[in-house]
């Protein structure tokens, strides 16, 4: 076993271990604020590209000002992608909500044989969800707490339970359900069951990284979105690789024509973002773009589902 013994330090200390090892720092003092508002191992994120290969010494050029400017990227990237996931969770609630009462009725999620995973995966996903309801101080909650016995609280009906159901508890269950059950809601997003399922998944992952502050750009997130069958989506048509961020951006961008979200003015944004960094091929390469990705179809919204 090997003891951590790096001692703490301060920004000026930080940032004069930054030039001995070849870093750029034409304004310290900007530096220095920055380092101070964000620290210096959440700035390492973003300089780490800028490093020799094997090595704590940075390539030459290597400047602070680009990871500045990655990390105020990165910034606004997570502000526009949460946005559109918060549309998207609503309207995957919203469908499988009503495919799926309108199937079992208002009770039927808390029956064991209305989803095709066996009875003690049902009896703990009941039990999450059970614990969404009681935390939450919703007036509707309250009113069927205090109004009804029959089924007794926190046994409230589907739509009720969906309003503050977390997204991750939304995705189990819908990767839970009997697969007619799963293909019907599939098709109101026009994708294959398998590709809706493993969407969700990644959503939800990159939901959980942007609302905890972390890195979307140049990481890889553990998930892989799948590409759906068809030439739009094709890697010769499509050729962004999908461990990188256009291809997140793709996905979004695709799901959240199924919501009630203004999607040309949201990519509008995005696009502008992007535009405003993207500046040389290194950048557009960590991103996962190519040239003329602001024109490509599936980023345009020609191109078709899975």
């Amino acid at each position: 076993m090997t003891r951590y013994l790096k001692p703490s330090t301060s920004s000026a200390e930080q940032l004069n271990l930054l030039k001995r090892r070849g870093l750029a720092i034409p304004d310290p003092e900007r530096a220095a604020w920055y380092l101070q508002r964000i620290g210096y191992y959440r700035l390492m994120g973003y300089l780490f590209p800028q490093r020799l290969p094997l090595s704590d010494d940075y390539l030459p050029g290597a400047s602070i000002v680009d990871a500045i400017e990655t990390y105020e990227l990165d910034c606004g990237l997570r502000k526009l992608v949460m946005e559109a996931v918060g549309h998207i969770e609503i309207a995957v609630k919203s469908r499988v909500t009503n495919h799926f009462t309108l199937t079992y009725g208002p009770f039927g999620h808390q029956v064991a044989s209305s989803v095709a995973f066996d009875p003690a995966w049902h009896e703990e996903w009941m039990g999450v969800l059970g614990a969404e309801v009681r935390r939450s101080k919703e007036t509707f909650l309250l009113h069927y707490k205090t109004k009804y016995t029959n089924p007794p609280f926190p046994l409230v009906p589907l739509w009720m339970a969906s309003e503050v159901m977390s997204f991750g508890t939304t995705s189990r269950f819908y990767g839970a359900l009997h697969p007619a059950d799963q293909k019907r809601i599939a098709h109101d997003f026009a994708l294959r069951v398998p590709v809706l399922k493993n969407w969700l998944h990644y959503t939800l992952v990159v939901r959980n990284v942007a609302a905890h502050h972390g890195r979307l750009w140049n990481r890889e997130l553990g998930v892989r979105p799948v590409r759906p069958h068809g030439r739009p989506w094709s890697e010769t048509v499509t050729p962004f690789p999908t461990a990188r961020c256009f291809y997140m951006l793709l996905v979004l961008r695709y799901l959240l024509g199924f919501t009630t979200a203004d999607v040309d003015d949201w990519r509008r944004r995005v696009t502008r973002l992007l535009e405003s960094y993207l500046k040389d091929d290194r950048r557009i390469d960590a991103m996962g773009a190519g040239p003329g990705w602001q024109a490509h179809p599936l980023w345009l919204g020609t191109g078709q589902g899975g």
